[in-house]
Parts: C-alpha cells; sequence; structure tokens
C-alpha cells in the first residue's frame, strides 16, 4: 500500500486567490443576468403557443429568476471590504 502524505498537496483548490467568495458587484451582474434570462424565457414561453415543450421553458425561466433572486439577496449580504 501506498503511504498518504498528511499534507495535502498545494493546488488551486486551496489557493484563495483562484477561488474566492464573490464581491458585492459579481452578485449583481449575477442577478442582473439571471432575471434578465428569466424574462426572456417567460417571454418565449408566450411566443410559442401551442407546442408543449414551452412548459419546459417557463419552468427554466421560473429557476433562473429565483436564482437570480438568490444573487441579488446575495449582494445585499456582502459588505464592503
Amino acid at each position: 500500500m501506498s503511504q498518504q502524505s498528511p499534507e495535502p498537496e498545494k493546488g488551486y483548490a486551496t489557493d484563495p486567490d483562484w477561488f474566492r467568495a464573490p464581491t458585492r458587484r459579481e452578485h449583481w451582474i449575477g442577478a442582473v443576468l439571471f432575471v434578465t434570462f428569466g424574462i426572456f424565457f417567460a417571454l418565449l414561453f408566450i411566443v410559442l403557443s401551442g407546442w408543449w415543450f414551452r412548459w419546459v421553458i417557463l419552468g427554466l425561466g421560473a429557476v433562473s429568476v429565483l436564482h437570480g433572486l438568490r444573487h441579488a439577496r446575495g449582494a445585499v449580504g456582502v459588505r464592503k471590504g
């Protein structure tokens, strides 16, 4: 059996410069993008009347808006630093 070293190898996963929490600005950008895509999917739902797959598109729009609202909530909770 091979012996494992007690200390993990330093890589990208442990580097805080590569993996950091999103800033307030990045949260707002994500919120705007996701909500805009959700509105687009809702409008696409209206345009594609008579097609069964439009309900899937409406579901994607709802999930997108919810994810955007979660980003907006995260932007309010992030302190300027």
